[in-house]
């Protein structure tokens, strides 16, 4: 493996992260702020964040090289090579994988499970000053994330072979 295989690998992993952080935090972050009413610089600054992320992800994910070149990340180096006995590319994505899914049940484990207590809480004290409110978006969103966690744990050898395939 070249310096450059390892960095464009690692590029991407950090994009395939933040395309997951994008799509399930952060849209759903801005898309949420939207008032009822229609404020056109309001709608232009949420879709305009939104768009700048998801070119980020894009720019991450398939154009890796211009990143390497444009940094000049693999010059600088006494070797070009890195020598790892049984560590190809496929196996450092599957690895990413695991991680990523590991870290996205582990990050929104606890908030699913604080907005079911909140819930249960909530339809048991059903009185006219309950101070507690059901977040139904946050709760929706931290179990999608720990849907989309599961899921890259249970397929990290396909997702993997997908990945090294771009």
């Amino acid at each position: 493996m070249t310096k450059r295989d390892l960095f464009r690998v690692l590029i991407k992993i950090f994009g395939f992260y933040s395309g997951i952080i994008t799509l399930f935090s952060i849209v759903p972050g801005y898309v949420s702020t939207l008032p009822n009413d229609f404020i056109p610089m309001l709608f232009l600054f949420v879709f305009g964040m939104i768009f700048l992320s998801l070119l980020l992800v894009y720019v991450l994910i398939f154009k890796t090289d211009f990143i390497i070149d444009k940094l000049k990340l693999d010059q600088g180096f006494d070797e070009d090579r890195i020598q790892f006995e049984n560590l190809n590319n496929e196996n450092l994505l599957k690895f990413a994988v695991l991680i990523i899914g590991g870290f996205l049940v582990l990050d929104y484990l606890p908030s699913f499970l604080n907005h079911t207590f909140q819930a249960f809480k909530t339809k048991i004290h059903s009185t006219e000053n309950n101070i507690y409110t059901i977040n139904y978006f946050n709760w929706i969103s931290s179990g999608i994330n720990l849907v989309l966690g599961y899921l890259l744990l249970t397929n990290f050898k396909r997702i993997a072979s997908y990945f090294n395939k771009l």
